[in-house]
């Protein structure tokens, strides 16, 4: 056992598709974050289809994927050399090469990495890019923190450790994520909820808005079938009512927006940077960007544009 956690299966040296098929018996921490509606990559429709066998459960491998599990042991290291400077005692870490389940929410499964020896406490190695500054001070993002809570309800250790190395900013940094009992129970419910009310009796959960869902359906059905008709249920016309609706107050808040920018543009005038208090809150630089005329090019060297283009496909609503 580890912690408090039963172990369904030794995992070392498992084949990818034994693995997955075991994956599809509960809800893994990265299905938890996609659950609970923090993970920007996937969406609770696509877990569903993966735990009921209707699209394939393993996302095509890529190179950062490749990158973040043959680094996983040197951000393990970094780890325990970092940890070990920061408290003057030698620290260790185990790989846990089993998959384990809560013992009372049979649903709630885990895939450990590492556990560190001597201490109530897992770690979790990333490696990442971090363009968007969600790295920055000491923040994280929320899905890492879903699947760090996600895996001590199952193990039911105090604490996580995660470390992470950031390619594009040379930076190594860990953090330390203490049990948090009020998210586990949150964790717990919508789990159950959805495990119980949609995996197990087949109920679709609904898709949503995110970037995630539009992907998944752009997967799922990449073109439509020339001249195919279907009825439409009746709650359609509520449907597009409403987006007729959020168009309106898209329109409107973007107009709203673009008036506060407006605003702030001016008490910047010729300012690069506006400061407060002491420090930039604002700046309005000067972007130079070069950009290519495809229209001369097609109407000066025709043979050479005809050489370079392509064709695409794609599906657009109309309404």
């Amino acid at each position: 056992m580890v912690g408090q956690a039963e172990v369904i299966t030794n995992i070392k040296d498992m084949k990818l598709q034994e693995w997955l098929n075991h994956r599809k018996k509960g809800i893994g921490g990265s299905d938890a974050a996609a659950v609970t509606g923090v993970n920007p990559f996937s969406t609770p429709m696509e877990v569903f289809l993966k735990k009921t066998d209707q699209i394939p459960s393993n996302k095509e491998d890529n190179e950062a994927m490749r990158i973040g599990r043959d680094l996983e042991d040197y951000v393990a290291d970094r780890f325990c050399e970092k940890r070990t400077k920061d408290t003057g005692e030698e620290v260790k870490v185990w790989n846990v090469n089993q998959m384990l389940r809560h013992p009372e929410y049979k649903f709630m499964i885990a895939d450990l990495e590492k556990r560190v020896v001597g201490e109530d406490a897992l770690l979790e190695c990333k490696t990442t890019v971090d363009y968007n500054n969600n790295w920055i001070n000491d923040s994280f993002p929320d899905m890492v923190a879903i699947q760090a809570q996600h895996y001590l309800a199952v193990t039911g250790y105090g604490k996580a450790y995660l470390a992470v190395l950031i390619l594009n900013s040379r930076q190594f940094k860990y953090y330390e994520i203490k049990r948090n009992e009020e998210i586990i129970e949150m964790l717990i419910e919508i789990e159950k909820g959805f495990w119980e009310n949609n995996v197990k009796v087949g109920n679709p959960p609904e898709i949503d808005g995110s970037k995630a869902s539009e992907q998944l359906l752009k997967d799922m059905y990449p073109e439509a079938k020339e001249g195919k008709t279907k009825q439409l249920e009746p709650d359609i016309e509520v449907l597009i009512e409403e987006r007729e609706e959020y168009k309106e107050i898209e329109k409107k808040y973007k107009t709203l927006r673009k008036g506060i920018e407006n605003k702030i543009k001016d008490q910047l005038g010729e300012a690069e940077v506006g400061i407060l208090n002491g420090e930039e809150v604002v700046k309005w630089k000067n972007i130079n960007s070069t950009r290519f005329n495809k229209k001369k090019l097609k109407e000066e060297h025709p043979d050479i544009y005809k050489k370079y283009i392509y064709e695409s496909s794609y599906r657009r609503l109309y309404l």
